[in-house]
């Protein structure tokens, strides 16, 4: 086997890089969790929120997003940013029960910045999946229910999760 500068295997071989090679994984699957440690994974085009531990699914939710759907590059009105996000604490909210605020990571990119993770608005709050029936939010990610929130916030908590990726 010809090898390339450092020893190895050069990749026009056909060897494709660990990180390369998940990236493709994760890309194919736009729900696949990350193989280690915890992470929250939102697939915008599935409307669905996954909480992932070692690889593997721990619990999944149906989402609503932005109204004028996901927003690649610069975030407009009702658009739900793509992209791996800082989380800051779960905190009660008003309007929504719980709300999990996303750290703004680029003031030139989102202008005005309260993007989060929240529950249902109050004058819903007992509709169930209705909530998630259409995409209605500002930019957020809208779980169904009080209950979705809190199991969703408390998972953030216990588990100390810090990182959230809109697909």
């Amino acid at each position: 086997m010809e090898r390339g500068t450092k020893g190895g295997p050069k990749a026009s071989q056909g060897l494709m890089p660990a990180a390369l090679l998940l990236a493709c994984l994760l890309a194919a699957d736009p729900l696949a969790c990350p193989p280690k440690g915890t992470a929250t994974i939102v697939s915008t085009a599935l409307h669905q929120l996954v909480l992932c531990e070692d690889g593997m699914a721990a619990r999944s939710f149906e989402v609503a997003i932005g109204s004028n759907g996901p927003a690649p590059k610069r975030v407009g009105w009702a658009q739900t940013p793509l992209g791996t996000f800082t989380l800051a604490l779960p905190r009660p909210s008003a309007q929504f029960h719980v709300f999990v605020p996303l750290v703004n990571p680029d003031p030139k990119r989102f202008s005005a910045w309260a993007i989060g993770i929240h529950g249902p608005p109050r004058e819903s709050k007992d509709a169930g999946k209705v909530n998630v029936a259409s995409d209605w939010t500002w930019g957020c990610i809208a779980v169904s229910s009080d209950a979705e929130i809190d199991e969703v916030a408390a998972w953030i908590r216990e588990k100390k999760v810090r990182r959230v990726e809109f697909r």
